[in-house]
């Protein structure tokens, strides 16, 4: 019992302090404008925001996390919608639309040149010659024959989600995406601190 309070405790915890999530990880998506601002040739600025973006990393899986914490919470509870709202009344589509994209940019930019394919295709086909070799098999061909195909079947099926991976990484981690996302977070951040929403706002705009 004693875990399940702790575990409840945490995620209530990040729903709540969503606010400083988006507003700590907004400035570090934000933080090409400081490049901008000190000039593009700085290389000691350049070298600190990509310290930043390792930073940014966990940061990044934190926004996840509290989306789902947010979305475990609003299950469990008797009267879900109500109840949640009361409880959380800035957590709403806006926030987890600004965590969901606050959080792949912050995880794609530090890991976006980072290709997975051969990664994961070289594993599997060490993994297959070893499973041959643990059932007896000595053939030093044969084990590399089983290697090669392992490895060029796997890395053949997954090059198109790796390119589209590639892709979505590149154009999230862009610094004009990212500045603009950053900034939107800390502005939802900040209004969240207030206790209201930019979906809120502009609510009052609709007819």
């Amino acid at each position: 019992m004693a875990t399940i309070d702790i575990v409840q405790n945490i995620l209530n915890n990040l729903v709540f302090w969503s606010f400083l999530i988006l507003i700590l990880g907004g400035c570090l998506a934000a933080s090409w404008l400081l490049v901008r601002l000190a000039g593009v040739s700085s290389d000691d600025m350049s070298n600190f925001v990509n310290k930043l973006s390792l930073i940014g990393f966990p940061v990044g899986v934190i926004a996840l996390i509290t989306i789902g914490a947010g979305l475990f919470l609003w299950s469990t509870m008797v009267e879900p919608e109500p109840k949640f709202i009361d409880k959380y009344p800035t957590f709403d589509l806006i926030t987890i639309v600004c965590l969901c994209i606050l959080g792949l940019v912050l995880i794609l930019r530090p890991i976006k040149d980072f290709r997975f394919g051969a990664f994961i295709s070289l594993a599997i086909g060490l993994l297959g010659a070893g499973l041959l070799v643990f059932l007896g098999a000595e053939s030093v061909k044969l084990l590399s024959v089983v290697f090669l195909i392992l490895f060029f079947v796997i890395y053949l099926s997954i090059k198109i989600f790796e390119d589209l991976y590639l892709l979505v990484a590149e154009v999230l981690s862009s610094p004009l995406i990212s500045v603009i996302v950053g900034i939107l977070c800390i502005i939802q951040g900040v209004l969240q601190l207030l206790g209201f929403s930019i979906g809120g706002i502009i609510s009052l705009f609709l007819p």
